[in-house]
């Protein structure tokens, strides 16, 4: 028994030996030269939607001699010049790699939630951050430089008013809006008017921007002409009736195409009775998707329609999820998962949204 605990301590003993022999001890250079980074392809990049998928550029760098073979985590930053890397945006990091590719989409997107305007050049800096323990502290790179303009994401809408589309004023359901359906392209469905006139606008005022019809060089729809009124402004010489409107902002285009009555209904329990004779209602026609009316509710149940019949289409209480529903009504949770009016029986106006998906409640 000696014998084996003698023998197990001359094996340990060999083994820390061996051990300490082994061990290799590095030392931190006392100073580490910063790398380079290469210049980008140009110093005056525009980015464009259309190429958000590309590559914006393809970074590289040297390696850093901290004095020995270690992992290097490598972070390529960004920032205003003007802030002189005071909030420094990270844009890629990668271990181990000395390049790293960066997407035109990628770029865009941390520039605008950094609060650079669309279609603005910035000043930017660009630099390595190289890190190889919390204990060290990182090692940046030479600084290079670019002009870069970002793009935008998110189009506001645009505006008609007009006598051809419901009279000159910017009251609620008077003036038409022209929701984003692309990048710089505008839609809506409105009730044009034979013989008068109405105009483009970026706000819902008279200024400081409007877009009459010698603005758009494009192709413009052969349903108007210039009304050469003191303000150029078109003139609807179609038709009375609804039509889609389409504006290409990009390509100064204006394209028609004539539609159905935009129409709602809705019937039930809680409007006196599920039938298409007597108890149905109709909302009227506000604005593109908006409908509104005024009617009685009692304690029961009803259902939104897009005709005056039981199908092709419906729009049940689920329809609506995403948008806001009036705390009057609650999903009834019965086969077809109606609305359920559950508020003090009455009378009330009532508008409901098919474009943000929201129904209000108001006292007439």
């Amino acid at each position: 028994m000696k014998k084996i605990n003698l023998i197990l301590i001359i094996l340990v003993t060999a083994f820390l030996s061996s051990c300490v022999k082994d061990k290799e001890n590095v030392l931190l250079k006392s100073s580490v030269s910063s790398n380079s980074m290469s210049g980008l392809t140009s110093g005056t990049i525009v980015l464009s939607l259309d190429n958000a998928a590309t590559t914006f550029q393809t970074f590289e760098w040297t390696e850093p001699d901290f004095g020995f073979n270690t992992v290097v985590t490598y972070v390529i930053q960004f920032d205003k010049k003007a802030n002189n890397f005071s909030s420094p945006i990270d844009l890629v990091s990668v271990t181990h790699l000395t390049s790293a590719k960066v997407t035109v989409g990628d770029i865009n997107k941390l520039m605008l939630a950094a609060n650079m305007n669309p279609d603005e050049a910035v000043d930017l800096q660009f630099r390595v951050k190289s890190t190889i323990n919390a204990k060290v502290a990182p090692l940046y790179s030479e600084v290079v430089e670019a002009k870069v303009t970002p793009y935008a994401t998110v189009f506001p809408p645009i505006y008609m008013t007009g006598a051809a589309t419901g009279g000159w004023g910017w009251g609620q359901y008077v003036y038409k809006e022209l929701k984003s359906s692309a990048p710089n392209v505008y839609e809506t469905v409105a009730r044009f008017l034979s013989g008068e006139t109405f105009r483009f606008f970026k706000q819902t005022d008279w200024g400081p921007t409007g877009y009459n019809y010698p603005y758009f060089t494009g192709t413009v729809s052969n349903l108007f002409v210039n009304a050469s009124d003191g303000d150029s402004n078109f003139r609807f010489t179609g038709t009375t009736g609804y039509y889609k409107v389409t504006v290409n902002m990009t390509t100064k285009s204006v394209a028609m195409l004539a539609v159905d009555e935009p129409v709602l209904f809705m019937t039930g329990a809680a409007l006196g009775g599920w039938d298409w004779t007597t108890n149905y209602v109709q909302l009227t026609w506000k604005a593109n998707g908006i409908f509104q009316t005024t009617t009685d509710f009692v304690v029961e149940t009803f259902l939104f329609f897009g005709q005056a019949g039981w199908s092709p289409i419906g729009y049940n209480y689920p329809w609506f999820a995403g948008g806001t529903v009036s705390t009057m009504f609650q999903n009834a949770n019965d086969g077809d998962s109606n609305f359920k009016f559950i508020g003090t029986p009455g009378s009330f106006k009532i508008t409901v949204n098919l474009l943000n998906k929201t129904v209000t409640m108001e006292t007439p």
